[in-house]
């Protein structure tokens, strides 16, 4: 492969990789489980710190622990990958907005998260295979009148 073909080899794999981290960030802000789901192999094995296991233990607890809030913002942010040929690895800070309501107040949730994600290449394009999150930190707000 030449200098050429691999420099934009490596730059539309660091872009697939970030386009897939985005997209499972809006998925789970539009509450979309199937393109959720998507961005993962269905081998996956996860830790979120609050909860870990295989895909469809982590998906039905992602799924039932934001059905309690009225609105979430992800925002991805810093994000490094590293690939290698069809395996790849990446560091993704992300800041989690979550607004829920009690009686007597709206409270907002604050977490600072950073995904430490394992990938593959497959068919259909960059999937995350393994993830790790670690939780930075968080805190709740009673939101101002």
């Amino acid at each position: 492969m030449s200098d050429d073909a691999a420099l934009a080899r490596w730059v539309a794999d660091r872009t697939a990789i970030r386009d897939l981290v985005t997209r499972y960030a809006v998925a789970v802000d539009a509450k979309d489980w199937a393109a959720v789901r998507a961005c993962f192999t269905p081998d996956a094995d996860c830790d979120y710190s609050w909860f870990k296991g295989d895909l469809d233990t982590v998906l039905g607890a992602i799924e039932r622990g934001l059905a309690r809030f009225e609105s979430t913002t992800h925002l991805v942010g810093n994000h490094l990958a590293a690939v290698d040929g069809d395996d790849a690895t990446a560091e993704t800070y992300t800041l989690c907005h979550h607004r829920f309501r009690t009686a007597d107040a709206a409270i907002d949730r604050i977490a600072a998260l950073r995904y430490l994600d394992t990938l593959v290449r497959t068919a259909d394009g960059w999937r995350i295979r393994r993830r790790d999150v670690v939780v930075t930190f968080e805190r709740a707000d009673p939101v101002a009148s």
